[in-house]
C-alpha cells in the first residue's frame, strides 16, 4: 500500500532532477562575441559566475549595460604588404628632368637614395617590413616576338640589395615602346603566385601612352589604353590593388584617371574617383612615389566583422594595444573611427604596430552597435 502510494512521488522526483540537469547543461547564449570561456552562467553578461540571480532572465537584457557585443582580441603578427614596382624602362626614360637628371635616375634616387646617401631611398629605409619586389619593363619596336623585355625581383623583405642590382642609373638597355597592359598582367601572375598573408599591390610608374606587343610601333594606340585597364582590372579581380604615378607631363590624365578607377575597383562610370599621381618635376615624382609606397605599407585599420558603431556613440568602445588603453580621436597615440565597422589606430600606435608581436583589442558595448548588411 505505501509502496503503491509512494512511486507518484518517485516521478515527480526524477522529472524535477531531469528538469534540473537539463537547465544546468543548456548552452550559454549571452556570451560577449569572440568570449572563449568555459563558463555556465546562464545570463547574458558572459562573466562566468555561476549564481542564480536576476541574470538568468528570459529576456536576456538585464546586463545589456556591460555586455561586449562588438569586439576584436588579436595577437598580432605583422604581415608585411607586397608592393611590386613595376617601371616602364622605355627610351623616353632617358630624357631631363630638372637640371642634371633623367627621369629614370629621379626614380631611382627616390627608391634606392644615392650612393652617397642611400639610407634616403625608400627601399632601404622600408625592406624591413615590406615585401618590395622590381619588375622593370620595355620592348624593341617591330620586334614583337620579344616583347615584353622585364628584368624582375620577386617580392621578399630585405630586398634592396638584390633591386639596386637591376636598378642603375647609367643602365643602357632602355628600348623604344612601353607594353604596359603585358607588364601589368606579368606583375599579376607574379603576385598571385605568392603564397601567404599580407595585401599585394602593384605601383605603376608610367611615362607615356602605352602599347601593346602588338601595336610597339603605335605612337598613341587605343588598343594599348584600353589593355591597359583590363588588365589592371583582372589585377584587382585576382586581389591586387594598383596605383599609378604618372612621369613627366606627357602622359593623358584621363588615362591615368581611369587606371586609378579600375586599380580601385571602381566603375568608370561611377561617381567616386580614386587617386592617381603625377611627377611633372623631380620633387613631385619623389613625392609621388614615397605617398603611395608610405601609405599603403602602413597596416592601421582594422574591421569589425559584420558590425558598426551607431553614429555619435564611437567613444564609447575600448581600444587597447598591448594592454594599454589608446584614447579615442587622439591624433598623437589613439583611435578613430574611420567608418561605422573599421577603426584606425593613430599617431604613435599606428607606427608601434608596424614592427613585431603585438596584441590589439577592441570593445564595443551592445548598446551602441549596429548590423552591417
Amino acid at each position: 500500500m505505501n509502496k503503491l502510494k509512494g512511486r507518484p512521488f518517485l516521478m515527480i522526483f526524477l522529472l524535477l532532477a531531469a528538469a534540473a540537469l537539463w537547465a544546468c547543461e543548456k548552452p550559454v547564449t549571452g556570451t560577449a562575441a569572440g568570449d572563449d570561456t568555459d563558463d555556465t552562467d546562464t545570463g547574458t553578461s558572459g562573466d562566468g559566475d555561476s549564481d542564480s540571480d536576476a541574470d538568468s532572465d528570459a529576456d536576456g537584457d538585464a546586463d545589456d549595460d556591460t555586455d561586449t557585443c562588438a569586439n576584436l582580441d588579436l595577437t598580432l603578427e605583422r604581415q608585411p604588404v607586397t608592393i611590386l614596382l613595376v617601371i616602364d624602362h622605355s627610351a623616353s626614360m632617358d630624357l631631363q628632368m630638372g637640371d642634371n637628371d633623367t627621369r629614370w635616375s629621379v626614380i631611382v634616387q627616390a627608391l634606392m637614395g644615392t650612393s652617397v646617401a642611400p639610407e634616403t631611398g625608400l627601399v632601404w629605409q622600408m625592406e624591413d617590413r615590406v615585401n618590395f619586389g622590381m619588375m622593370l619593363f620595355t620592348a624593341v619596336r617591330n620586334e614583337p616576338e620579344t616583347c615584353p623585355l622585364l628584368d624582375t625581383v620577386e617580392p621578399d623583405l630585405f630586398n634592396g640589395d638584390a633591386i639596386a642590382d637591376i636598378c642603375r642609373a647609367d643602365d643602357e638597355t632602355y628600348k623604344g615602346a612601353s607594353p604596359v597592359p603585358e607588364a601589368i598582367s606579368a606583375a599579376t601572375d607574379m603576385l598571385t603566385a605568392m603564397t601567404g598573408p599580407g595585401r599585394r599591390l602593384i605601383l605603376l610608374a608610367t611615362d607615356g601612352m602605352p602599347q601593346t606587343c602588338d601595336t610597339l610601333a603605335v605612337a598613341d594606340d587605343p588598343e594599348g589604353r584600353s589593355d591597359t585597364i583590363e588588365a589592371v582590372e583582372a589585377a584587382w579581380t585576382a586581389g591586387i590593388s594598383t596605383f599609378v604615378v604618372g612621369v613627366g607631363d606627357e602622359g593623358s590624365d584621363e588615362f591615368l584617371q581611369q587606371v586609378a578607377d579600375a586599380g580601385a575597383g571602381l566603375s568608370p562610370d561611377g561617381s567616386e574617383r580614386a587617386l592617381y599621381y603625377r611627377g611633372a618635376t623631380e620633387n613631385s615624382l619623389v613625392d609621388a612615389i614615397a605617398s603611395v609606397i608610405t601609405e599603403e605599407s602602413r597596416s592601421c585599420v582594422y574591421e569589425l566583422d559584420g558590425k558598426g558603431v551607431a553614429a555619435g556613440e564611437e567613444s564609447a568602445g575600448h581600444v587597447l594595444l598591448d594592454d594599454v588603453e589608446l584614447e579615442w580621436n587622439n591624433a598623437d597615440n589613439g583611435w578613430r573611427m574611420k567608418s561605422p565597422s573599421e577603426f584606425e589606430l593613430l599617431g604613435d600606435a599606428c607606427e608601434t604596430i608596424q614592427l613585431g608581436d603585438h596584441h590589439l583589442e577592441a570593445d564595443f558595448p551592445c548598446e551602441v552597435i549596429v548590423i552591417i548588411e
